[in-house]
Formats: structure tokens, sequence, C-alpha cells
């Protein structure tokens, strides 16, 4: 049949819980082209896959533990896993998604082509693709077209294609959910204000590869808001943004959206951006809960990361928080970033505490744990992955203490922090791994298993790279205004401000 496949491996809540899959859905269909849809719900096949195949399956690849889940379905579909074992007939599967346009490498073996940036710029493009026959032709095709790596085909680096003007850019205003799916954070319209991000902060993968910052017209975001909710028949609008208020319409949306009535959803807050006001237009909207994201209470830690935000910056936005009518706080922590000591983890302990003693009688305080991963196209994508040991240690450490002071605590296994980090940092060798991890279960535990059935040291991919070497990744793409040369020259002021105090990494 023609048409184009979109395949997302996870469940059905989840996918439509995605910007990306509603404007990949709606654009082909807006253009009369035909889309099957395509899911895995616990781990199994599902979607309309009546008369065979598409000969193009687009896949988002948000996530790099998502890699896993695209063997699955590869598997399920009957495609050979590996793009070099595949028939005339098969269909041709193109990734796209934060994951891969930071690192394409682990998957290059799995698929037939990379889509790196936005997928605005392309989509037209991938449309008209229908219209030609023969598998090689269409990959010459596709390898011509900006931002997408076609293996052996296209000329490296590409660069990462990019939406230049948001306000002319097309939209999914229609963003339907079908019966008997509840997304994950309800039935809403989904109104992106901003894309990328204009701080800098040193680890952060996704302020990198989606610079630069770009925000949509005041005017705009109304019309969208009002086509968008009437469109998806909502009364709800879910708003998309790197850090909401750094847009210089956050506030000025919000309020209209307040006005017309709509339950809004907000996400996470920069601290020094929340004012009581804008706390007011939250509880407003029906949201009860707030994220800030601190990282740490180190100021030491803060400013080498680039988020110089320290304890008295997030004590503020609570108290604002508290004066705008919001009773819940969520801190999102991180710990074992590189060159972090104990009096480092003392002050972020401290802080959660100062936080606790603020919102207690009033409401609930929420933190979420979690290990500092290095990821690729970031100032800190040379720095290797504390030690396990050391890092279940101080994620206990922190979770006791926040448990006496009465929060509630979250936190994510540093074991995947090994998994995550082997697959955003890994080459074309890691997708063995993968494929093997996915046929033994894709249990964490499995993933020693593959590992040595592979032949794969982990720690290769795990540990610290040398600054003097290109990455991998930075060979494959080139990412505007996040150039080798600029990542570099942030590295360096970090280690600087570091001054090699607690870097106890594997090397």
């Amino acid at each position: 049949m023609k048409g184009i496949g979109i395949a997302y491996p996870g469940p059905r809540s989840v996918a439509y819980s995605s910007l990306a899959f509603h404007m990949l859905t709606t654009f082909l269909e807006d253009r009369r082209v035909g889309v099957k849809r395509i899911f895995l719900e616990d781990g199994w096949l599902e979607g309309d896959l009546r008369g065979g195949l598409p000969p193009l399956i687009m896949v988002s690849l948000p996530y790099e533990l998502m890699y896993l889940d695209l063997v699955r379905m590869l598997d399920q579909l009957r495609i050979p896993v590996y793009r070099d074992k595949r028939r005339e007939d098969d269909p041709i599967i193109i990734a796209g998604g934060p994951a891969v346009t930071a690192n394409p490498s682990p998957v290059l073996p799995l698929v037939d082509a990379v889509l790196v940036g936005e997928a605005e710029p392309v989509l037209e493009g991938l449309a008209d693709t229908l219209d030609i026959q023969g598998r090689d032709r269409i990959l010459d095709e596709l390898a011509g077209m900006p931002g997408m790596l076609v293996p052996g085909r296209s000329r490296l680096p590409v660069e990462r294609v990019y939406v230049r003007d948001l306000d002319k850019a097309w939209y999914p205003i229609r963003q339907e959910t079908p019966p008997g799916v509840e997304p994950v954070w309800g039935r809403s319209f989904m109104l992106e204000t901003t894309r990328g991000c204009a701080r800098g902060c040193r680890f952060c993968m996704e302020g990198s590869i989606f610079r630069p910052k770009r925000d949509r017209s005041l005017r705009v975001l109304k019309d969208l808001l009002e086509a968008g909710v009437k469109a998806s028949k909502v009364g709800k609008v879910s708003f998309y943004s790197l850090a909401f208020f750094d847009s210089p319409h956050g506030q000025g949306i919000l309020e209209y959206a307040v006005s017309m009535g709509l339950e809004t959803s907000v996400p996470s807050i920069r601290a020094e951006t929340l004012t009581p006001e804008r706390a007011r237009l939250i509880a407003e909207g029906g949201q009860r809960t707030i994220t800030i994201a601190p990282e740490t209470g180190s100021c030491r830690i803060a400013k080498a990361i680039h988020k110089p935000i320290c304890t008295g910056g997030t004590m503020e936005a609570i108290d604002n928080a508290i004066e705008g009518g919001i009773r819940n706080v969520k801190l999102y922590i991180i710990v074992g970033i590189p060159g972090e000591e104990d009096e480092d983890l003392e002050e972020t302990i401290q802080m959660i505490r100062e936080a606790a003693s603020k919102l207690r009688g009033r409401g609930m305080l929420k933190v979420s744990i979690n290990p500092f991963i290095p990821k690729p196209v970031t100032a800190m994508q040379w720095i290797g992955l504390e030690e396990l040991g050391a890092l279940k240690a101080k994620i206990a450490r922190v979770k006791k203490e926040a448990r006496r002071v009465g929060a509630q605590v979250s936190s994510y296994d540093p074991r995947y922090a090994i998994a995550q980090t082997v697959l955003s940092r890994g080459d074309e060798e890691v997708a063995r791994l993968v494929v093997e991890w996915a046929r033994l279960g894709g249990r964490l535990g499995a993933m020693k298993t593959a590992a040595k059935r592979t032949g794969i040291d982990l720690s290769r991919y795990t540990g610290t790279m040398d600054p003097d070497k290109v990455p991998r990744w930075h060979e494959l793409v080139s990412h505007p205004y996040s150039s080798l040369k600029a990542l570099k020259r942030e590295y360096e002021l970090y280690i600087n401000i570091i001054g090699g105090r607690g870097l106890r990494i594997k090397a």
C-alpha cells in the first residue's frame, strides 16, 4: 500500500502524549497521505497493519532505552533488524527524535536513515518519496534531502535541520486521541510556546541540540490555542517548552488561557522566573504542583554546570509559589555531578531541609533524585559516569535525609544510568549489544549478559573520554550553535571551576 507508517515503540498513552507524534500523523493526513499507526503495548505489537506494511516507516526515538523497543518492533513486524539484511520489498525505516539527533551511531546498523533535527523542514519531501519506485532510488532521494543521514550515501557530517521561524511553521491544530486511550497528562491540547533554550546548561543535551532558542509570538499562540482546543475538543492546554517563562509571552499566553476558562499545565520552571503573580496564574489554571530543577544545592557545582541558582534562588521560588497559592513543589536533583564532594552533597541536603520547612503544614515537598548521566553534544560529554557504588550511596543518603523531613521521594536506578550512558555515547558496535539485549528480554540484569555475549566492554562507553579526540557523533552530525569547538571551550570552563576537586570518575 502507499502511505507512511508512524511507529512509536511504546504504549498508545505515551505516543498520544507526544507532540512529535501528533505532528507527524496530522501533517501527513492533512496532505491525504495514508498513515498507519504502530505501537508496542506491554512489549507487543499493536496497530493498523491490514493490507501489509507501508513502504516507509518513521520511528520516533526520543529516549535511548527505546532502542530496545525498536528491535522488538522490527522483530514482530518480521523486518530484518539489520538494514544490510533487508530485501527490496522491505519497508525503509527512518528514525528521528532527540536521542538519535544527538548521536545516531547506535542505531545506524538498524535503520535505513536518520532524520537529524526537526521534522517540519523535511516532511513535505518525505511524502514526495512515495511516488518513487525502487529501494535504492528512494534511499538516494533521501540522502539528498537536508538533515537526512543515510548510511553509505550521505555526505558527512550531516547538518542538523531546524525551523527558523516558529510563527511560519506548520502546527498540528487537530490533536485527536482515540476513545479508550488516556494520555499521560490527561486529554489536552499541547501548545509549544518556545523551542530551544538560551541558558547553556553544560549538562543539558536538549538545550544544546535544539539551539537556537525560538519563540512564537503572542498573536500566533492565541490563534493556535483558540483553534486547537476547539479542533481537539478539550478544555485543557498543556504548555510545551524547555523553560516556560523564558518565553517573552509565557505569562501572556497563560493569562489568556486562564481567561478562557481552560485548565492549564505548565512544565518545569526555572526558579528565578517564578513570581507570585505567575504562581497565582498557575494555581488558577488548576495546577497543584510545580516542578523546579535546581539540580544541586551547592553554589560551586551550580556555577560549574552553568545553572547558578543556588539554595537562595530555590527558596525564593518556593516562597513565591506559596504566596501565589501553590502548595506542592517538586524538586529535581542530580547527584554524582563530576567534581561533587561531600560538602556539596550536604548543601543539597540542606536545601531539601529548608524547602521542607517552608512547605510544612502547607503542602507537600516531592524530591526526584537522579544520577548524572554524560550526554553527547554537551560540554560534559567527555566526562565519565561516577562509579556505581558511589552513585548508590549518594542517592541513598539524599533519599534518607529527604524522607526524614517528610518529603515524598522518587529516584532513578543508577544501573539504568549505566545503560543510558552506553546507549547515548555508543558507536555502531553498540547496535549488536542492543539487539542481543532486546532479544534476551530487555531486563536490566540482561544487559551484562548481552555485553558478554557480544564481547562489548561497557566501560569503554561509561568512562572518561579523551577531550582531544573527536567523538563519533560529531563526525556524523554538524550542530549549528553547538559546534565541537564551542563545547570544548565550555568543557574547559567547567574543569577550571571544579579545579579537579572530587573528580572520582571512571577512567
